[in-house]
């Protein structure tokens, strides 16, 4: 099991051996000084995407910080493999691969084909999406991934119809959105696209259930079948004893599945989801996750999520990594349970990065 005051300890004898202040380590990382504070002390751990960058700054591989101790060449490999499935079921938990094999093969919900996005000002110009192609089947959960700059959010802002890109096509239920007038975008939104966001962007004066009805409102959804609706689907996202609280009177959890709900009852094509799981602490980003996979498997659900966190992307069922505008690298989870696919991302991670921190072999729990 992961000790954090063993790593927070090891953390602080590294950064000391290199000569830094817990300021100088928190510059380099671009976080607080308070973060560095907590992560030594054992109270609080790194967030998952720091953690590479973290083990480069400080000469440690990723196993010897999950190990809080260096480890020895000639025990590498055999400590390796047992800290790491160690620390990924610490995080998720046991689960079992529930298999979507079907007879036929799903239509694509979405088509990307060619798309490119260049933002030019009189002095430069960027190229922030780069001749990007790829399909989303009905009922996948999806995941895009790529540090701060690799151009994924202009990419999920040019599906959501938000931006549109300078060259390509985007197809959602065979429709080409870049065609649609920019009058028109709102409309199209509201009938074929869910959203979740990191910052929930829920109505702090309406009730849990009137921010869920207004979606339905919205949509033109008769008044009779409002109720039941959110009734029966509160209860499946375990929102129902809060239907009649407002946002401010819950936690951040219950605001994200609320969120969760909103986007789902309209029946939209695809639900986009950027970065989720940002503002939630580890349990509720559990339960918003477990909640999102929920809805591609009892819904029929598709979903396209931005993030940087290795532990929500072990969620999806493929994921694509995105570095410099292009996509690198896809990732399919095929049979593999959340520990094996979250210890292959982090590895394509890496050699994406074309970082060493030796290890992340492992072996099937």
């Amino acid at each position: 099991m992961m000790n954090q005051i063993k790593i927070g300890a090891f953390i602080s004898e590294r950064r000391k051996a290199k000569g830094w202040t817990q300021s100088q380590l928190a510059e380099k990382l671009e976080i607080t000084d308070k973060a560095i504070s907590k992560w030594e002390t054992g109270r609080s751990m790194s967030d998952l995407s720091l953690f590479m960058p973290l083990c480069t700054l400080l000469d440690v591989t990723l196993n010897e910080l999950f190990a809080g101790e260096c480890i020895a060449e000639e025990k590498l490999k055999e400590k390796a493999d047992k800290v790491l499935m160690d620390v990924i079921t610490n995080w998720l938990g046991h689960d079992k691969w529930e298999s979507k094999e079907s007879d036929t093969t799903p239509e694509n919900v979405l088509e990307v084909e060619n798309v490119s996005k260049l933002y030019e000002t009189e002095n430069n110009s960027v190229l922030a999406v780069n001749d990007v192609s790829f399909q989303i089947p009905h009922g996948s959960f999806v995941g895009i991934m790529g540090a701060s700059g690799s151009g994924k959010t202009t990419l999920l802002n040019l599906i959501a119809t938000i931006d549109k890109p300078t060259n390509g096509s985007i197809r959602i239920s065979g429709q080409n959105i870049v065609d649609i007038p920019d009058e028109a975008t709102a409309e199209f939104r509201r009938r074929h696209l869910g959203f979740v966001f990191q910052e929930y962007n829920l109505l702090e004066t309406l009730t849990i259930y009137e921010n869920i009805a207004l979606a339905l409102t919205i949509k033109e959804v008769s008044k009779e079948s409002i109720r039941p609706t959110i009734q029966s689907l509160s209860e499946k996202l375990d929102i129902s004893a809060i239907l009649d609280k407002f946002p401010y009177e819950v936690s951040g959890g219950q605001r994200q599945r609320c969120a969760c709900a909103r986007a789902i009852v309209v029946n939209p094509d695809i639900i986009l989801a950027d970065e989720p799981t940002g503002a939630l602490d580890s349990h509720a980003a559990r339960q918003l996750l477990d909640t999102l996979a929920m809805l591609c498997r009892e819904y029929g659900a598709t979903i396209l999520m931005v993030t940087h966190d290795v532990m929500a992307a072990s969620y999806c069922d493929r994921i694509l990594f995105m570095k410099d505008g292009e996509i690198k690298a896809a990732l399919n989870r095929e049979q593999e349970n959340k520990q094996t696919f979250f210890a292959d991302i982090l590895k394509k991670i890496e050699w994406i990065e074309g970082e060493s921190h030796d290890v992340l072999e492992v072996v099937n729990p």
